[in-house]
């Protein structure tokens, strides 16, 4: 116990630790907004953890307490200052346009409780891109990318922790004896997995970056500072870091999105896209062979064997179930649900985010229980929104794809790299959501920071203020 300064009291040591901590971040967060914005990535990721062992106390998890109050302060923040923006972005529009749609399925959903808190996501991640934009525009995105990858390096070590050295787990995870799959905070190896392809694809473009820069500097006999070797250091241990943990995740549909990460990554390389494409030809070529030679490890070939099958859409009535199947069969007869769906309401959907709330109607005879989403995001958003929400979907991420690739043709040094990183999450992304859904324990909210990453990397971000609120001076002044 503790005695109050005044003797008023006594409090517990780890009640007084919480409430110092509590009040420091508070503080902090009062005086710059992009520390509320560290402390609202690394918490985040917790929900599912804290939905799991302390239920109940709180009405909403610490990630959307921290980005209501981020937001907020920065608002306050803008107005006191008479210098709010909000930034223009050429994500808004497709933006705006699914969200807007999504929002509107709620009129025939037959259930909202399951539906407006995705519209909030879906309204935070704008949020979140306006906030990082105006962040990097005041203190360089320097914050964006340490508040990204230190929630991260958090994320894997707890993988790597469950995973080999804690020596107890879910049986369901058991891989052998005190060996486990690592599933860090969201209490699921395949989520965890798909998160930290998040972070990796940049932590790996920012190794490569300093790597091969020292090299040059090296070669060429210029003096570099110590800052730049430790960099170096630093991202290629946090790139081997989150390497591990995502292998450890023995996620197959996160193995598959970091594999086409990767290759996306090699392709916009170099400043020729004939040459990146010859040197992904020519990795691709590499790994069939090695897995043909049976050179691969055998935790690997074993668990992508029947990997093909995870694309593989068909009607699976009637397909006799085992041990060795019930997960693929499982998800397949989810995607079944989902078509079902669609084909029911094609131009309206069932209602956003309502997949499990009607999945009683649509399912399988031998698959009762849903599983909250049908594994698929664009199956997924078809049923639920319908073709002109899974329209807009597509061209959202059209217009993500458009500008990483405008980005990447039109920048130079660690900005260039950075994007080539982006292009390779959004690969990732897509990829491993093709038998997933990853906008869960609050990923979105790493994904309209990045989103605000890629804008302001954009070489004509200096246009992307002109959507004024309040400002000191006159538009056109910044």
């Amino acid at each position: 116990m503790i005695v109050g300064a005044f003797g008023i009291s006594t409090l517990p040591l780890s009640v007084l630790i919480v409430t110092v901590g509590v009040l420091t971040i508070v503080i902090g967060a009062l005086i710059e907004p992009g520390i509320g914005l560290i402390v609202t990535l690394l918490v985040g990721p917790w929900a599912a953890w804290m939905n799991v062992y302390t239920p109940g106390v709180l009405p909403i998890d610490l990630g959307q307490i921290m980005v209501g109050f981020t937001l907020a302060v920065w608002v306050l923040h803008g107005l006191a200052k008479r210098d709010l923006t909000l930034p223009k972005s050429p994500l808004l529009i497709p933006l705006l346009l699914f969200v807007g749609w999504a929002a509107m399925t709620m009129l025939w959903a037959p259930d909202l409780s399951f539906g407006l808190p995705e519209v909030m996501k879906w309204i935070e991640v704008v949020a979140l891109m306006w906030f990082s934009i105006d962040l990097a525009r005041r203190r360089s995105i320097k914050w964006i990318i340490v508040a990204v990858l230190l929630t991260m390096i958090i994320q894997a070590l707890i993988g790597i922790y469950e995973a080999r050295l804690r020596g107890a787990g879910p049986l369901g995870f058991q891989l052998s004896e005190g060996v486990y799959r690592a599933y860090g905070t969201f209490e699921q190896p395949n989520p965890f997995g798909g998160f930290i392809g998040i972070g990796l694809t940049i932590a790996v473009a920012l190794a490569a970056y300093y790597v091969l820069r020292t090299a040059y500097c090296v070669i060429n006999r210029h003096k570099l500072r110590i800052t730049h070797y430790a960099l170096t250091v630093v991202c290629g241990a946090t790139a081997v870091l989150l390497a591990l943990a995502l292998y450890l995740s023995f996620s197959r549909g996160a193995w598959l999105g970091a594999a086409a990460a990767v290759g996306a990554m090699i392709v916009f390389a170099p400043r020729r896209l004939w040459i990146g494409l010859g040197l992904a030809g020519v990795a691709a070529v590499a790994l069939i062979g090695l897995s043909s030679a049976g050179l691969l490890p055998a935790t690997i070939s074993d668990r992508l064997a029947d990997a093909t099958d995870l694309l593989n859409i068909r009607d699976v009535r009637g397909v006799p179930i085992n041990d060795a199947n019930y997960a693929l069969i499982e998800r397949q007869a989810h995607w079944q649900a989902a078509l079902n769906m669609l084909s029911d309401r094609p131009w309206t959907g069932v209602g956003f985010s309502n997949y499990q709330p009607l999945y009683e109607q649509y399912r399988l005879l031998n698959w009762p229980m849903p599983l909250g989403h049908a594994h698929n995001i664009y199956l997924n958003f078809a049923a639920e929104t319908g073709l002109p929400g899974l329209v807009a979907y597509l061209v959202l991420w059209g217009a993500v794809f458009a500008t990483t690739f405008r980005t990447i043709r039109r920048t130079d040094g660690l900005e260039r790299a950075l994007a080539i990183g982006l292009m390779g999450t959004w690969v990732h992304l897509s990829t491993h959501m093709l038998v997933d859904n990853l906008y869960v324990n609050n990923t979105h909210l790493i994904i309209g920071v990045l989103f605000g990453l890629l804008v302001t990397l954009n070489p004509s971000r200096s246009t992307h203020y002109s959507l004024l609120v309040i400002a000191k001076h006159p538009v056109g002044t910044h």
